[in-house]
């Protein structure tokens, strides 16, 4: 009986041991592994990092499309990140250290995305679209209420502040791996350097300096790039004034245009008012056409129908809708005189006549 407890208990203790030893290599190979691929993702985060303390060292300097533009990229870069991250920690079970590098990078790509919403809701920007996806405008334009320097200050410290514990979790996952199983070693990745840049004091007169900034100052421009009549006019008969449209007779007026946000802020609802009065009869027909409009881009509108009647003159106006902070005022109206020619045909003995009925 106890020869045979002897070599059970031996049995177990070497199986234990070499349980041990199988797991201590796991372990080490799993650690390895993320330190590997890890070293891949903080390089690339270190080099956006540098984007970002640039940036924020000239926001007063920046233009509105390569402000919005920078920020952007830096949103990309730390999701792709991120994505990395959280690729690297799950290719092994490492517990709480892959879990504390995946959230490291996490939280970066969080802080980014805190900043960029902070200035474009303080300046009123819009986010570039991606390739391949709806060019929508969101609804933040003239009449959305921005956000004011104090809100926007308190956001990027805030995201300053989540930085940092980035820095911090990434460090002590840093320190883990390299004591731990197989001595993993990962880059030093450190995104604030200087914690005065991501203060409060710092970034409230950084927002100060923006709001003043005559390369970022909000401007509203909306215009007509084209205005096209159909159908086409003749030339100006004899007698009739220069300013005049002779059209050729028809029964219906077709009005096209190209409206443009010549700005360098969003227009989530640009408007283009469309009136065609009668001088005979007075009447008046109109429409309205509108559309969102991203800065620098323009869009041609539906086409506008009128019904006319041959022989009879209209003044067709058309007019944008100003927005209120527009003080550019050119390219926002146009109006012409239309006058539709009777029609005509052959009556008896080939005489001209505009009493063409139709044929039995």
């Amino acid at each position: 009986m106890l020869g045979a407890v002897a070599v059970l208990a031996a049995l177990l203790v070497g199986g234990l041991a070499e349980v041990s030893r199988q797991s201590e290599g796991y372990d080490a190979t799993s650690n390895r592994t993320l330190a590997a691929q890890g070293a891949v993702v903080a390089k690339q985060s270190n080099a956006t990092a540098s984007s970002a303390t640039a940036l924020m060292n000239t926001l007063q300097t920046q233009n509105r499309p390569g402000l919005q533009i920078a920020l952007d990229t830096l949103v990309q870069q730390t999701a792709d990140e991120s994505s990395g991250a959280a690729a690297a920690a799950g290719a092994t079970p490492l517990g709480s250290v892959g879990a504390d590098f995946a959230a490291a990078f996490a939280d970066r790509a969080q802080s980014m995305r805190d900043l960029r919403a902070a200035i474009d809701g303080y300046l009123g920007l819009q986010p570039v679209p991606v390739d391949g996806s709806a060019t929508t405008v969101a609804a933040r334009g003239a009449d959305a209420t921005l956000m004011t320097a104090t809100e926007a200050t308190n956001r990027i410290a805030a995201a300053g502040a989540l930085l940092t514990h980035s820095d911090s979790l990434y460090s002590s996952v840093r320190h883990a791996l390299r004591t731990a199983a197989g001595n993993g070693r990962l880059p030093a990745s450190t995104w604030v350097r200087d914690p005065q840049l991501w203060a409060a004091g710092a970034v409230a007169s950084q927002i100060d300096l923006m709001g003043s900034s005559p390369s970022l100052v909000a401007v509203h421009y909306l215009a007509l790039r084209t205005v096209q009549v159909g159908p086409p006019a003749l030339p100006t008969p004899q007698g009739v004034a220069a300013n005049v449209s002779v059209l050729t007779p028809t029964k219906q007026v077709t009005v096209d245009v190209v409206l443009a946000n010549d700005g360098s802020v969003a227009e989530p609802r640009a408007t283009v008012h469309y009136t065609l009065a009668d001088q005979t009869s007075g009447a008046t027909s109109s429409r309205t056409h509108a559309v969102a409009l991203a800065p620098g881009s323009s869009q041609a509108l539906p086409t506008a129908n009128f019904t006319v009647n041959p022989g009879t003159t209209y003044v067709l106006t058309v007019s944008v809708d100003v927005p209120p902070a527009q003080t550019q005022l050119a390219g926002t109206a146009v109006q012409y005189t239309l006058a539709i020619s009777q029609a005509t045909c052959l009556g008896p003995k080939g005489a001209v006549s505009t009493n063409c009925a139709p044929r039995s």
